[in-house]
């Protein structure tokens, strides 16, 4: 078999299993759902289906469209599930391992290629972002294929063809401006893909600098074709350009983010340092801090991967000077220059692909830095790469026979490549799978809890009905769990602040998060046998002194009915009784990305405002708030609700009043009657 044949054969093996990895039990790791991965599909991947198309979406401080384009597809074809929400980036995470390779090969040779790749798919960063919703893994893709077509117009240089008397192969046919057309393409994808996209055309601006420096008859050779494809990538930037000049401020995250930057310009230098510093050390010392993408400070590689990964960045750095020095010193040795471009190519994307984590928070981000991703394997695996090409030949090599290598270098180069692999494997795929999934802060990030009552609910089709307590942040609890239940059996789950409020009706909640009130423990009981997904308890409400005083109720216009209302003076809380008399009408209320775009409201569309008055009706204190999820409640429900009410020492209130709101418009909602409060004396 040719060595070719064993290279194609190599690749496919490492990308069948870096797909494998990626697939592996992909609704369960990540454990959960986080806000983010569900507003990027939900909301804003979601407007596409909904035919609102566009080039740029000001959701969330800003997405460009076209990961949420490919997303639609998966969500249209496989529902807002685990396939649709996350197929698409192991597959776009999946087709990064090869590109690397073809990109590592055509740089450096196939042992970096293969090297590179093998580690990229075994990699904590390469599962992480390739195993959940969010656009930053379309880049490593996008970055790995135009940097390929752009060194393949690059090392073609020529512009005319020398075919002689023989027919042309395909191959010679394709001239430097397809190849650079190519790149232009990819180059102009990225654009409307992530921010960092945009860095691509200043990394390929400095190499055309440095080629210009040390190999000048190369850069004559190439301007014309470098030229076109910069003036395509322009011009196919146009859209977005446009775009962003009519909404300036849907890019507020930048300005979020820049915060060494901002410090900087004002004088104080030291937030850019110490992220640069951090930023610098997360591949051997301190990684990624944020526990949704990493186990926090873990560096990117152990100690065998980080002495191959800054081992790679010297010789990068050493063949780079030594055609720098070479330049200045007015002399000209070719190797050496050859063998410096790809290095000072590898050297330039990985700097600049690394460069966001310098001036943003927070330092050393696995996110801000996806752009370097694929160089950062090619640097680590550049000291193997460099070893195989020795020339020292073993001729009389006694196992011969046995090992089917001809010389010293290319067994401890197979060595090296499997040491680097092998340690890469053995302490990021217990990590990914095990380690980060298992700590609290992950579980809560990710709302790991949530899928626990899901899993529990989809196997228990009797419960079909009941509570269960959040923070009511958004709506993305709701959503997590409407996401991990099965679709076989109608549930509905109530969502309600344990805090604030004791769901009466249905009786049986999942209870534990956030602690439920002190006077609403004593009322909740576990079931028995006990039932504990996550934190969760199921718990059986005994207090039924609402249950039968439907004839006192007094109903809004939307269908909520007030039933009671208790005032404590020692703790100055006013404690409402509600129940949903019928479907409640409500206006309209989209999922919203957060943060909202520019102008948009993103509040809640109903609230309960609760004040206490002094005897000349004047207002002193309120609360507001309604601490159950209204899109949840049915029929018949019924809850107990608290309201804090801490009035100002020496001031005493002679009533509570008490209605319902529209928090956007501010207009209250009257009741049956065309009373827009009710009115509790309180002294």
């Amino acid at each position: 078999m040719s060595q070719r044949r064993r290279d194609f054969w190599l690749v496919v093996a490492i990308t069948f299993v870096a797909f494998v990895l990626r697939l592996w039990q992909l609704g369960h790791f990540p454990p959960g759902w986080r806000d983010d991965e569900l507003i990027n599909s939900l909301v804003i991947s979601q407007k596409v289906l909904d035919g609102n198309l566009a080039v740029y979406y000001p959701d969330a401080s800003g997405h460009e469209a076209l990961y949420h384009a490919l997303n639609a597809i998966m969500l249209g074809l496989f529902g807002a599930n685990w396939v649709g929400i996350r197929l698409l980036s192991a597959f776009l995470a999946t087709l990064a391992v090869p590109l690397t390779y073809l990109l590592g090969r055509k740089l450096f040779g196939r042992w970096v290629g293969l090297t590179a790749a093998a580690g990229l798919a075994f990699s904590f960063w390469g599962l992480m972002y390739g195993r959940f919703g969010l656009r930053h893994v379309t880049m490593p893709v996008l970055v790995t294929a135009a940097f390929y077509f752009f060194w393949r117009g690059y090392q073609k240089g020529d512009w005319g063809l020398e075919i002689g008397d023989k027919a042309p192969k395909i191959a010679d046919l394709q001239l430097p401006i397809t190849n650079y057309l190519i790149a232009a393409f990819f180059i102009s994808l990225g654009f409307y893909t992530y921010f960092a996209g945009r860095g691509l055309p200043l990394i390929l601006l400095a190499f055309m600098g440095f080629v210009w420096l040390v190999q000048r008859p190369s850069f004559y050779k190439n301007w014309r074709g470098w030229a076109a494809m910069l003036a395509v990538t322009a011009v196919l930037a146009i859209p977005l350009i446009i775009t962003l000049q009519a909404q300036p401020e849907a890019e507020g995250r930048v300005g979020e983010l820049a915060v060494p930057l901002v410090e900087a310009r004002q004088g104080n230098f030291a937030p850019l340092r110490d992220y640069v510093v951090t930023t610098l050390s997360m591949f051997h010392a301190t990684g990624d801090g944020e526990w949704l993408y990493n186990i926090p400070n873990r560096p990117l590689f152990g100690a065998v991967g980080a002495i191959f990964f800054w081992g790679g960045v010297l010789l990068a750095v050493i063949d780079v000077g030594t055609a720098l020095w070479l330049w200045l010193r007015r002399r000209s040795e070719p190797a050496a220059v050859n063998r410096a471009l790809p290095a000072a190519f590898l050297l330039l994307w990985w700097l600049a692909g690394i460069a966001p984590a310098f001036i943003s928070v927070p330092p050393a981000s696995l996110g801000h830095t996806i752009l370097a991703q694929p160089a950062t394997y090619i640097l680590a695996a550049l000291p193997i790469g460099r070893l195989a090409k020795r020339r020292l030949e073993i001729r009389d090599w006694r196992f011969a026979a046995q090992f089917p290598i001809s010389n010293l270098q290319s067994l401890l180069a197979i060595m090296m490549a499997v040491l680097l692999v092998v340690s890469i494997a053995v302490r990021d795929l217990p990590d990914y799978f095990q380690r980060w999934p298992e700590r609290g802060m992950v579980r809560f990030l990710y709302r790991a809890d949530i899928q626990d009552v899901a899993d529990y609910v989809n196997t228990h089709p009797e419960l079909t009905d009941f509570g269960i307590s959040g923070l009511l942040a958004g709506p993305w609890d709701r959503m997590a769990l409407q996401i991990g239940l099965h679709n076989d059996v109608v549930v509905r789950p109530r969502w309600f602040n344990g805090e604030r409020v004791l769901l009466l009706s249905p009786p049986l909640s999942f209870v534990g998060f956030p602690e439920t009130a002190a006077p609403y423990q004593s009322l909740l009981n576990p079931v028995t046998p006990q039932v504990t997904p996550g934190y969760y308890v199921l718990a059986q409400t005994e207090a039924q002194m609402l249950a039968d005083r439907t004839e006192e109720r007094i109903c809004f216009s939307n269908g909520l009915c007030w039933l009671t209302a208790v005032f404590d003076p020692a703790t100055n809380r006013l404690e409402l009784g509600w129940q949903v008399g019928e479907t409640l009408e409500l206006p309209e209320m989209p999922l919203i990305s957060n943060p909202p775009p520019p102008g948009v409201y993103a509040g809640p569309r109903l609230q309960v405002f609760a004040q206490l008055l002094d005897a000349e009706g004047s207002f002193l204190v309120g609360d507001d708030g309604l601490w159950v999820d209204p899109v949840t409640l049915q029929p018949g429900d019924t809850f107990l609700q608290q309201h804090w009410l801490t009035l100002p020492e020496g001031v005493v209130a002679e009533t509570a009043v008490f209605g319902l709101y529209d928090p956007m418009t501010g207009e209250r909602i009257r009741t049956i009657d065309g009373r827009d409060h009710l009115r509790l004396d309180i002294r």
